[in-house]
């Protein structure tokens, strides 16, 4: 919707929500237009009145009903090829009403019998009801910072409010006015969500409420995210990310309570457009998108997308550059009234030369060097390299009823190949030992899942329920890869060269050949307990077998494990106090298999342990506004901690200390939407604390757990456009201000103060097809890490200032 148009709609919006509030018939009359062929339609599930608003906006028709007599109901919403008559039909299959035309081409709902339409039913008091053309889901187009409905936390489409969890979303309004160009840009600006750095650049982990966040998901279907080869490096396919914050085990089976990333691609659109995006920045940062869609035949039944992205830049570390590509393209096709196929893939490469496997070291006592920002103690020859391709197939169809089915299918290959150097430090002195090591790794995964959803009737109320199945299978397949058997290299960080040490002839000796199996059957019912009380019950129930095979020259090890009918529970409430407000408690069991090793290649026991929230949540201007507030308390054992590259066998390429139980306590505040039609914003607040509860060295009982989560973390993005004669000129910022974190090494500690940082942004609409927009990153030019480690290696530089200047053009 453009910004003329929200401007336009917001007394409506207004008078829709008072009327929800007040129970008053409102009467409005947009312009009517009732096309008699039949059009594609996109409408999410959710409330019953949204997807009507939505459908009625999308057909082009006026339609009349008091959203007061639809609370409580609910709609499976729609896709594919309807004529007007029978879109109302599936949308209201099973509600107990039907919109009759009662002239000039405009719609009322009637009161019906579940059967036939009862004589004498009269037509209720109306308010005509307008909407955004898109389904509620998607962010692309609406300017804001906020979305009605997710799915992230259940698969059932719920707004926040209704969503008895924490859950997030950075829209596609706020990844263009913020230039975001990667997933570890966008964690910038999520409430909660912190990055480390793990081996340079890229490989970044990903962390909320004091735990890693290793569950991924594409479009709704969990993946396997493996941060060694998965490509994340754009952001030009998505539509949004949606995060989720706490145990997601209904949705992955393997309910790590840190969190949860939904990839939401995009979709085909239904009108023809074809938009292009060309930016520039420091360090020769050069990149283009293109982005083309529509229909493909005259019906619209079939539409299409592709997007291709490209980028070529330097960065402001020493030889380290980037050269990225990304090919996306997909389908829907309407097979049949109510049936919708949506079939895509895409591919990305990513080549990295200069990449910086160790990060920078610090003084054996923690304290830093007096680096330069561009510094590395990697040679200028390394590099890390990924290719991503993947495939996907998606059916929805309508079974009448409010019923629906989806079927998904996905195949994803992930490569990556990299050369490059770590230190180790010299006894009885403040130089460090240089080894090397060059892996290739190959990994794929099959993922299907299948589920149907609807609503039935129970002691007189409706309620939903939603069950299904899912199957997953990776494979690991790495190799070659090795170290160098003659490689003396001494490194004094204050005179290091990286551009004179030769490069290493390496002996390839190692492989790593693995297996995993996932098949899991979940269920999750919504129950409408009273008006202001619903009650969500579920559970999963999950088998999964894991092996692994190690090589390297004469050494092999093996390690298996399997686990069988393992259920993962959840429970949660949501109570509305008024129309604008509910509150919510949500409790989950956490199990989770790892494939984490040990300093000596052994698998650590699985994670276990639950996930407690309550919490606050609120809904404003018919939903362009959202608030949350909430506390929340997790415990785990067998906790990864990795460790120093030093303290690892050879022959494995990450290690870990599996640690004792720890309890993860804190509290966070988020606001997104608009404040105003043209004020846009997103703020979080979290605080949060980790503590040993008991461990097997008991010195740690009552410490403080992994000292790198920041205990106080504060976002704020905002944007505004200015009013009157300077309304072709947005301007916004970011602030991001975060407490010290931490990293203790045996008596001493790397420690990084507290820090904030600010972005600018402004851009101007040149005319309707034309803008331009500059992104001043770090304004003030503070030095800091934005990512530590240990006194050897992982320590790694925020950026300095720098911009971005990009010019959009649509045809």
């Amino acid at each position: 919707m453009s910004l003329h148009q929200q401007v336009r709609t917001m007394p409506l919006a207004i008078a829709s929500m008072l009327a929800m509030l007040a129970g008053a018939p409102v009467h409005a009359t947009p312009p009517a237009a009732a096309p008699a062929s039949a059009q594609s339609y996109a409408i999410a599930a959710g409330k019953l009145g949204d997807t009507l608003a939505d459908y009625a906006a999308s057909a082009g028709v006026p339609l009349s009903f008091d959203p007061a007599q639809l609370a409580g109901l609910r709609s499976a919403g729609l896709r594919g090829s309807y004529t007007i008559q029978a879109g109302f039909a599936q949308l209201l299959a099973g509600s107990g009403y039907a919109a009759i035309e009662s002239g000039n081409g405009a719609y009322a709902l009637r009161k019906i019998g579940v059967a036939a339409l009862p004589d004498g039913t009269q037509t209720l008091p109306g308010i005509a009801v307008t909407a955004s053309a898109d389904n509620g889901t998607v962010t692309e187009g609406s300017g804001s910072y906020t979305t009605r409905s997710m799915s992230t936390a259940s698969k059932f489409v719920l707004s926040a409010r209704e969503t008895p969890q924490s859950v997030s979303v950075v829209t596609r309004q706020q990844i263009d006015d913020r230039g975001f160009q990667s997933l570890d840009d966008v964690a910038l600006d999520a409430t909660g969500m912190s990055t480390r750095q793990i081996g340079g650049g890229e490989r970044t982990q990903f962390f909320a409420r004091g735990f890693e966040v290793n569950n991924f998901m594409a479009d709704g279907v969990p993946i396997a995210f493996d941060q060694d080869t998965m490509g994340l490096a754009s952001m030009a396919m998505y539509d949004r990310v949606e995060i989720l914050r706490g145990a997601s085990g209904i949705m992955t089976g393997t309910g790590n309570p840190s969190g949860t990333i939904n990839l939401v691609r995009k979709h085909p659109t239904t009108q023809p457009q074809v938009l292009m995006n060309v930016s520039a920045g420091s360090w020769n940062n050069y990149r283009g998108e293109l982005d083309a869609g529509g229909p493909l035949n005259p019906s619209g039944s079939v539409r299409g997308r592709t997007v291709l992205a490209v980028q070529d830049a330097d960065t402001f570390k020493k030889a380290y550059r980037h050269e990225r590509k990304l090919a996306y393209g997909t389908l829907d096709i309407d097979l049949a009234p109510g049936t919708l196929l949506s079939v895509g893939g895409y591919y990305s490469r990513e080549d990295n030369p200069g990449a910086d496997w160790n990060g920078l070291p610090t003084r054996r006592d923690g304290s830093f060097y007096p680096f330069a920002r561009s510094a590395r103690m990697t040679p200028d020859w390394a590099y890390w390299n990924k290719q991503n391709s993947s495939v996907f197939a998606e059916l929805e169809h309508q079974l009448g009823g409010g019923w629906s089915t989806r079927l998904t299918a996905r195949a994803l290959q992930t490569k990556m190949d990299m050369l490059g150097t770590y230190l180790y430090p010299l006894e009885d002195s403040e130089l460090f030992g240089q080894g090397a090591g060059a892996y290739a790794y190959k990994k794929t995964q099959v993922s299907l899942d299948a589920y149907a959803s609807g609503p039935f009737q129970l002691f007189g109320r409706t309620h939903e329920l939603l069950a299904g199945a899912s199957y997953r299978r990776n494979r690991d397949n790495d190799g070659p890869g090795g170290w160098p058997s003659d490689y003396n290299v001494i490194v004094d960080p204050l005179t290091w060269n990286s551009s004179t040490v030769p490069k290493p002839v390496m002996d390839y000796v190692w492989s790593r050949k693995g297996a995993q199996k996932q098949s899991s059957a979940y269920a999750t019912a919504r129950f409408s307990v009273s008006d202001p009380l619903t009650a969500m019950l579920g559970a999963r129930i999950d088998s999964y077998d894991y092996s692994m095979h190690l090589t390297a020259g004469e050494w092999h090890d093996h390690s298996a494990y399997e686990v069988r009918h393992k259920v993962t529970p959840y429970a949660g409430l949501v109570y509305a106090i008024d129309g604008a407000h509910s509150a919510y408690a949500s409790w989950s069991g956490v199990f989770q298999p790892q494939n984490y090793q040990d300093a000596g290649g052994a698998l650590l026991d699985p994670l276990t342990g639950t996930n407690a929230e309550a919490g606050i949540k609120g809904e404003y201007f018919g939903g362009a506004l959202t608030a949350s507030t909430a506390l929340f308390q997790i415990n785990q054992k067998n906790l990864p901690l990795q460790l120093p590259q030093s303290q690892c066998r050879p022959e494995v390429a990450a290690c870990y200390l599996q640690t004792g139980e720890v309890r993860s306590r804190g509290a966070e505040f988020e606001l997104a939407g608009a404040l105003a039609p043209d004020w846009q914003v997103m703020a979080g607040y979290t605080y949060n604390t980790a503590i040993y509860l008991h461990d097997s060295d008991a010195g740690k009982a009552g410490t403080r757990y992994d000292m790198l989560t920041p205990r106080h973390l504060l976002k704020l993005s905002t944007s505004y456009r200015l009013p009157g004669a300077f309304q072709q000129w947005k301007l916004g910022g970011s602030l991001r201000t975060r407490s010290d974190m931490r990293y203790p090494v045996g008596d001493v500690t790397v420690r990084q103060g507290g820090y904030t940082v600010l972005d600018l942004m402004a851009s101007y609409q040149a005319s309707p097809r034309l803008s331009f927009q500059l992104n001043v990153y770090n304004v003030f030019d503070k030095y800091y890490y934005q990512a530590i480690g240990s006194t050897q290696d992982n320590n790694h530089f925020g950026a300095p200032v720098n911009a971005l200047l990009s010019a959009k053009m649509a045809f």
